[in-house]
C-alpha cells in the first residue's frame, strides 16, 4: 500500500480524533447521577462497583424486573426523573414479592414517594432539607448520620456522609441509620435553626419486609455520586449493598436521557442474536476495509466507507485515486504507446529515459500536494 501525500495524511488523522470525540461524546453523560457521567457528579464508581459483580447489570427499562431471579438480587433506583407507570410499578412490586431487595434513594424529587406508595412500603421521603449544626462534614447541609444499627449491609459501618439529604418519614418501616440528636429538617428553609424546626435524631436509611422481599429507603442519592463516595463510610456502605446479594441491577430506566453509545452496548451484551449479528457484519466490514486497502490506498478505504454523497463534499484530492500507484503503472502503459506513436524513431534506452523524466515529475508534482 502506498503512503498517501501529506495532505490526505493530516486528513485522516483529522478524521480519526473527530471519530474518538464523537465516541467519546455517545459513550458519556453530564447529568446527575448518571451512570455514565465521570465528573464530581456522577456515579460512575459505582457502576463499576456494579459491573464488576458477576451476573449484575445496568438496566434502561423496567422489563428486566420480571425475568430477574429475584432471590438474592438487589435493585437500586436513584432519583428518578420521570414517573413510574402503573405497568412498572407492577413488575418492581412483584420482583419484590418474589423475594427481591429493591433500593430506592432520593431526597427532594417528586416520584419516589409514589413509586414506595405502589410497591406497598409504608416508608416516605419527607423532602425538607436535613441539617445540622454540630455534626456535618464542610457545612450544616452535609450533615453526619452516625448512629447504624447493625444490619448485613451495614457492617463495618459506623456513619453515612449526606450532600444535601433529606430524611426518611419511615410509617412501620424499621430506622437503620440516623442522624445525630442534633440534626434538623428546615422546615421553613431559613437555611439554619428557627421556630418551628426540631431537633433530633431523623432516620437517612429504612428497612421493611414487604411479602418475600424487603425495601430500603435511603434519603440521600449523593452517597453514591463520585465525590461522595470516597467519604466515610459511603463506600463501604455501598459495597455492603452489592455484597450482601448475589446480583444487583442499577436502574436507570428512569434517570433521563442516557448516551447512545453505552444504551447499544448494554442491550448487546444482554441479547446473544445481536452478539452474533453484530460480530458478523463487524467481520464483514473489517473484511472489506482489509480488501481495498491492500489492493488500493488509504483514500480507498476512505472512499469504501463513507457514502458518494459525502465524498462529493470533501476535496477531491482526499479520495480520487486516480494518482494511486494503481494508477500510475497504468499511466506509463498509455506514456509509452503515446510516445511510440508520436516519437517512432526513438529507440528503447532514449523512450525509457523520457518516460523516466516524466513519471519522476508527476510524483513530485504529487508530493507537493
Amino acid at each position: 500500500m502506498r503512503t498517501p501525500p501529506l495532505p490526505r495524511l493530516v486528513l485522516y488523522v483529522l478524521i480519526g480524533l473527530l471519530a474518538g470525540v464523537l465516541i467519546f461524546a455517545a459513550s458519556t453523560s453530564t447529568a446527575s447521577f448518571g451512570a455514565y457521567n465521570s465528573q464530581w457528579d456522577g456515579t460512575s464508581e459505582f457502576r463499576t462497583l456494579i459491573e464488576e459483580r458477576p451476573d449484575s447489570r445496568i438496566v434502561f427499562e423496567t422489563t428486566p424486573y420480571e425475568t430477574a431471579n429475584a432471590t438474592n438480587t438487589v435493585a437500586i433506583i436513584l432519583a428518578p426523573t420521570e414517573p413510574y407507570s402503573a405497568t412498572e410499578s407492577r413488575r418492581i412490586r412483584n420482583f419484590v414479592e418474589r423475594g427481591g431487595t429493591v433500593v430506592i434513594a432520593d431526597d427532594f424529587g417528586p416520584h419516589s414517594n409514589p413509586l414506595l406508595a405502589s410497591i406497598g412500603a409504608d416508608a416516605r421521603f419527607s423532602r425538607l432539607q436535613l441539617r445540622d449544626e454540630r455534626e456535618y462534614y464542610r457545612g450544616p447541609s452535609l450533615p453526619l448520620a452516625p448512629n447504624v444499627t447493625a444490619a448485613p449491609y451495614t457492617q463495618n459501618v459506623s456513619q453515612l456522609t449526606l450532600n444535601g439529604a433529606t430524611a426518611v418519614e419511615p410509617g412501620n418501616a424499621t430506622p437503620v441509620v440516623t442522624s445525630s440528636e442534633l440534626a434538623y429538617l428546615d422546615r421553613n428553609a431559613t437555611g439554619s435553626l428557627s421556630a418551628g424546626d426540631e431537633l433530633g435524631a431523623y432516620p437517612v436509611v429504612a428497612s421493611e419486609s414487604i411479602e418475600g422481599g424487603q425495601v430500603i429507603t435511603i434519603s440521600d442519592p449523593s452517597i453514591f455520586i463520585n465525590s461522595m463516595l470516597t467519604q466515610p463510610d459511603n463506600h463501604v456502605f455501598a459495597t455492603q449493598l452489592i455484597d450482601t446479594h448475589e446480583r444487583a441491577i442499577l436502574d436507570y430506566s428512569h434517570a433521563g436521557a442516557q448516551p447512545p453509545l453505552a444504551r447499544a452496548l448494554v442491550l448487546l451484551r444482554t441479547s446473544p442474536l445481536l452478539q452474533v449479528g453484530g460480530g458478523l457484519a463487524t467481520l464483514g466490514v473489517w473484511l472489506l476495509i482489509w480488501r481495498r486497502v491492500r489492493e488500493g490506498t488509504v483514500s480507498s478505504a476512505v472512499e469504501t466507507l463513507l457514502p458518494v454523497r459525502v465524498l462529493s463534499l470533501l476535496p477531491r484530492w482526499v479520495w480520487d485515486r486516480s494518482k494511486s500507484g494503481q494508477s500510475v503503472e497504468l499511466d506509463a502503459d498509455a506514456l509509452r504507446s503515446e510516445l511510440n506513436e508520436k516519437y517512432p524513431d526513438l529507440d528503447e534506452p532514449q523512450l525509457q529515459q523520457v518516460m523516466t523524466a516524466v513519471l519522476s515529475e508527476r510524483s513530485r508534482d504529487e508530493h507537493d500536494e
